[in-house]
């Protein structure tokens, strides 16, 4: 995911392999097939070990995937109709021009700063067709001040690990922002070593008229904003949501 310093990539996968990617890459097929059908390039802001890129590669979608952080891309599998860039979302310049540009798994809420999130909005209109797609999920705002992020542990064992991970979220409603500091117990069965990483996500929420603000402001039409993958209303208890925006001309 852009704009994380990661250098616990090693550990990404591991922690979400149980997310389904397939089933998200569905439900963005879907949203494609309903307001641009005709859609077959696809640029990803954030992609990060490309998972989302290879299920949507299946549909037939030509992909370029940009990511800021080495150690995922490292992790990424190219082929003729999907490629990895290294590159930062707020600032890319392509020679090409895609049907839609798609930004997952809350990359957006990364961007905690106005000037980052309007970078990234015009990154891409500027790298869309006429009347291309922008895609994306979010933190939303009403589902996080009523819900609140609390403390969350994993363990995640493998043949050769044990690794624990606690992520202790702080909230400040002044920023519209969480910071969740995340700390790594990594114990090492082979050679009985222990290690401690520690890192800090700062992450924003947003509500539907700041984004519809931002989006006209750069040249965007909102089409649709709906719970993430369930497509219903989004409500205090939808902590995701996805929006499908166009590109105005």
């Amino acid at each position: 995911m852009n704009n994380k310093i990661f250098s616990s990539g090693d550990y990404y996968n591991l922690f979400y392999e149980n997310k389904d990617y397939e089933l998200e890459a569905k439900y963005v097929h879907k949203k494609i097939q309903e307001y641009k059908s005709n859609s077959t390039s696809i640029l990803e802001l954030g992609c990060g070990t490309g998972k989302h890129a290879i299920n949507l590669a299946k549909f037939g979608y030509k992909i370029l995937g940009i990511e800021k952080s080495e150690s995922m891309l490292k992790k990424t599998t190219k082929t003729e109709h999907l490629q990895f860039r290294q590159g930062d979302i707020r600032e890319i310049k392509l020679k090409d021009k895609y049907d839609c540009v798609i930004s997952l798994f809350h990359v957006m809420s990364y961007q905690i700063t106005n000037e980052s999130l309007i970078s990234v909005f015009r990154t891409a209109f500027n790298n869309l067709k006429k009347d291309g797609l922008f895609i994306f999920d979010f933190w939303f705002g009403p589902a996080v001040i009523d819900q609140k992020p609390m403390v969350r542990t994993k363990t995640i064992s493998t043949k050769n690990k044990t690794i624990c991970r606690i992520a202790e979220p702080e909230l400040f409603l002044d920023r519209n922002q969480v910071n969740v500091n995340y700390t790594y117990h990594d114990f090492d069965h082979s050679t009985k070593s222990f290690k401690i990483i520690n890192e800090s996500h700062q992450m924003r929420y947003f509500s539907i008229p700041e984004l519809e603000l931002v989006a006209n402001e750069t040249g965007f039409q909102v089409l649709n904003y709906e719970e993430f993958l369930t497509g219903l209303q989004p409500s205090f208890d939808t902590w995701g949501v996805s929006i499908v925006l166009r590109k105005n001309g």
